[in-house]
């Protein structure tokens, strides 16, 4: 009986190893972080039905590459409002340990400081140009980006800003231009969000892959957050209001982003701690857990 026990007891450990090593990423080198799906192919693998978003995450020997799609415009709101948290756990658990902040919350501070701005390392002329450009787009075009500063595909901009947490280099808010993690964000024809991150190992872990890491489960999670009450409770512009990012030769506006009818366009979106039915929004969670790809 006793041997039996054992047996079966052998059987199960073995057939958990097997369960827990039955997944490991896709192992890429050709990933561009511009916001753009073009080395991810057409479908992405995971799917969360909490969220609607398609997700995949890949490696090589020396980077983490993380792609989303959501399609879901509540939730790209959300997004764009509250900010997104990706997260890293080498020690495989469910647990905030190594994360990325991008986009970060807008508070009411941020709102005024990004109404209307370009990025500072253009000149006037092109500034013009640029304007001048959105102006003759195609509607299917147009607000490639609307719920984000910036224009057309991809960012990051200089004005844009960061957080990293629990990283061996230095924490905390900083820009993204010169940021040793790069991420991205647009839009897609479809009008769909695209988010793209990479995090080099040596950033966190150590400085490349080896064999040794083939065996060690790592968690990924991603967290749409929900509105900080103590930033936008009472709070409500208007994106299209004088002070909303969509005011005079902002993302709505003359030169900007949302176009005709886009986001920034007085009657846009509300800034606020509610969704659009008056319910409160929480925040949206997704974990997984999975083995590197060890060439």
């Amino acid at each position: 009986m006793l041997r039996h026990f054992f047996t079966l007891l052998l059987v199960a450990v073995c057939s958990i190893n097997i369960f827990a090593a039955s997944e490991v990423l896709p192992y890429k080198t050709d990933v561009e972080i511009d916001g753009i799906n073009k080395e991810w192919g057409a479908r992405l693998p995971k799917f969360d039905k909490g969220t609607n978003i398609n997700y995949s995450v890949a490696n090589d020997e020396r980077n983490l590459y993380f792609i989303l799609r959501i399609s879901e415009e509540s939730i790209q709101r959300q997004i764009a409002q509250n900010g997104l948290e990706v997260w890293i756990n080498p020690n495989g658990k469910k647990r905030k340990v190594t994360g990325v902040t991008f986009p970060l919350p807008i508070t009411k501070d941020s709102t005024k400081n990004r109404a209307g701005r370009y990025p500072r390392d253009i000149t006037k002329d092109q500034q013009e140009q640029s304007a001048q450009q959105d102006q003759n787009k195609q509607p299917e075009q147009e607000g490639a980006s609307p719920m984000f500063p910036g224009r057309g595909l991809g960012m990051p901009f200089p004005d844009m800003e960061l957080i990293l947490t629990g990283f061996l280099l230095e924490n905390g808010k900083q820009p993204v231009k010169g940021c040793p993690v790069r991420v991205s964000i647009s839009r897609d024809q479809s009008k769909c969000l695209i988010y793209e991150l990479c995090v080099p190992f040596n950033t966190f872990y150590k400085e490349q892959l080896d064999e040794t890491d083939s065996k060690i489960n790592f968690c990924f999670g991603f967290v749409i957050k929900s509105p900080q009450k103590t930033e936008v409770e009472g709070y409500m512009p208007m994106m299209g209001g004088p002070e909303g990012m969509g005011g005079p030769g902002g993302m709505g506006g003359p030169g900007g982003m949302g176009g005709p009818g886009g986001m920034g366009r007085p009657g846009g979106m509300a800034m606020s701690s509610q969704s659009s039915t008056g319910t409160t929004v929480s925040d949206k969670t997704v974990w997984f857990k999975t083995l590197l790809n060890v060439k």
